[in-house]
């Protein structure tokens, strides 16, 4: 068994001479995929995890680096995208459509060169109004690789390859083909991930039922997640995180302290400020608290962090959730009613050396250039001490 990185290298060396536009260097497993493969173009290589670490079978790895260079390419054979445009859902997003994902590149490269550049017939732009392959206007192809080039897909390189033909973009006919294939065979795969291994269930699109372990990712409904493992009832509150990870319970055996539906957990959520532990988390739940990005939009999140004796006595959040906590109340008070994009997307703010924040908030949505915002001490101590408050 190889490592992500070592997997990279042979996908390198097996693509040397090829001549496909390729992103070796993308190969790896995403954190929030759906399933235990990785497409290296149209070509899927099981990932296992051990010990909390993605590996690969270097044959299965050299497998697909050669499959694909052995493609034929001509970057002259070109082909309409438009023409399997009409074959895809209409609930198909960028992560599973190629020609999606393409648009909504060329839309966002498009409004970065008007605000950036300004558009030469005086008109304004917002994101998402081109539904079409057109070329919007200040657009060229030069400025659409240059901002965008690196954007990959499945491995591939689409961005340079494309060429405006007066009426649309054309891609080669090679790389449309490895990617209609890669987009088959992803969906393939994310529904049979769908599959409770508990009551072989099959969930919708919708369900939740997929969280990443040590070992891999566990699928299981609710019921049957429910049936086999624990709820969390506080019962090592106050315990020492290092005195859990010796000698048990295992967080696998519980559910997930914040999940609803319910999902297994996969790691012992702690302090690490106090060293005790907080509760079971799903891989998920505990990636997001590492981050402390989006943690707090999630309910029950506050009264969680608080589960530890010692922040709870000092009435304060982790050092990485204070900054986050103050982008949640800008982004109430000044954001777009209703927006759901996440919280760092659409409230930029930093710390200045005297202990002010400042920022602007600006949701993808709303017309202008967003409210420029700043934060005394005094003020984000307020803040705090009302989240904290309401989630004691």
């Amino acid at each position: 068994m190889i490592s992500q990185k070592l997997a990279v290298q042979f996908l390198v060396d097996e693509t040397f001479n090829c001549s496909i536009p390729l992103a070796p260097q993308r190969f790896r497993v995403h954190r929030f995929s759906e399933h235990d493969f990785v497409h290296f173009g149209n070509v899927r290589v099981r990932a296992y995890k051990h010990a909390n670490r993605w590996r690969f079978h270097e044959p299965d790895v050299r497998k697909a680096g050669r499959m694909i260079a052995a493609l034929p390419w001509d970057p002259n054979d070109l082909v309409d995208p438009r023409l399997g445009d009409h074959a895809q859902p209409e609930t198909a997003s960028a992560f599973t459509n190629w020609r999606h994902s393409i648009r909504h590149t060329i839309q966002g490269a498009a409004y970065a060169a008007r605000r950036d550049d300004g558009c030469p017939c005086g008109t304004s732009y917002t994101p998402h109004e081109d539904n079409g392959w057109a070329l919007p206007c200040g657009l060229t192809s030069q400025s659409l690789t240059e901002r965008y080039g690196n954007h990959d897909i499945a491995c591939t390189l689409p961005i340079p390859t494309l060429i405006w033909s007066e009426e649309t973009w054309l891609i080669p006919r090679t790389l449309a083909t490895i990617l209609d294939r890669w987009e088959e065979d992803e969906r393939t795969l994310r529904a049979t991930t769908q599959l409770c291994s508990g009551c072989g269930a099959h969930g919708t699109d919708s369900d939740s039922w997929r969280t990443p372990t040590t070992t891999g990712r566990k699928v299981l409904c609710p019921a049957c997640a429910t049936a086999a493992l624990r709820g969390y009832r506080q019962e090592l509150n106050g315990v020492a995180y290092s005195r859990v990870r010796e000698r048990g319970p295992r967080a696998e055996d519980y559910l997930c302290a914040l999940c609803v539906p319910h999902r297994p957990a996969a790691a012992w959520d702690h302090c690490h400020d106090h060293g005790v532990v907080r509760g079971p988390l799903c891989g998920t739940c505990n990636t997001m608290e590492a981050q402390g990005k989006e943690f707090l939009a999630q309910e029950g999140s506050v009264q969680h962090l608080l589960s530890c004796n010692g922040c709870r006595r000092e009435r304060t959040l982790p050092a990485h959730h204070r900054i986050a906590a103050l982008r949640r109340h800008l982004h109430r008070e000044h954001g777009a009613p209703g927006c759901t994009w996440p919280m760092h997307f659409c409230v930029r703010l930093t710390e200045s050396a005297n202990g002010t924040y400042e920022g602007k908030v600006r949701c993808p949505r709303r017309e202008g250039r967003g409210k420029d915002v700043r934060v005394t001490i005094r003020e984000a101590e307020s803040i705090l001490a009302k989240m904290i408050e309401a989630g004691l």
